[in-house]
C-alpha cells in the first residue's frame, strides 16, 4: 500500500513540475513574441516625418535610442518613457513661456 502512495506522490509531483515548466515555456515564448512584435511596430515609426513624430512627443534621436537597446528589451516601454519625459519638459517649457507674457484682454471696455 505505501509504494502505490509513494508512486502516486511522485507522479503528481512530477506532473506539477511538468506543468510549471511548460506553462513557464509558454510565459516566455509570449514575452518574447511580444517584444518581437513592439520591436517590428517601432521600426515602423521610422517611416514617419518628422512633424508626425513630435506630433507623439518623440524625435529620430530617440527611436534610435529605442533600438539601440537590447534585441531583449521592448523598444515601446522606452519609447512610452522618453515620450513622457519630452511632454513633461515641453508641458513646463510652455508653463513658464505662459507666465513670462503680459496678456492684455482683446476687448477693451470698463476696466473693474
Amino acid at each position: 500500500m505505501s509504494t502505490t502512495f509513494a508512486s502516486r506522490t511522485y507522479a503528481a509531483a512530477f506532473v506539477t513540475t511538468f506543468t510549471t515548466l511548460v506553462r513557464a515555456a509558454a510565459e516566455r515564448t509570449a514575452s518574447v513574441a511580444k517584444i518581437m512584435v513592439n520591436r517590428w511596430m517601432a521600426k515602423q515609426l521610422c517611416d514617419f516625418t518628422d512633424h508626425e513624430l513630435a506630433d507623439i512627443g518623440l524625435t529620430r534621436y530617440d527611436l534610435r535610442v529605442a533600438l539601440d537597446g537590447p534585441l531583449h528589451a521592448d523598444p515601446s516601454l522606452r519609447l512610452a518613457a522618453i515620450a513622457r519625459g519630452n511632454s513633461a519638459n515641453m508641458s513646463s517649457a510652455v508653463l513658464r513661456r505662459a507666465e513670462s507674457v503680459n496678456y492684455t484682454p482683446l476687448v477693451r471696455g470698463r476696466e473693474e
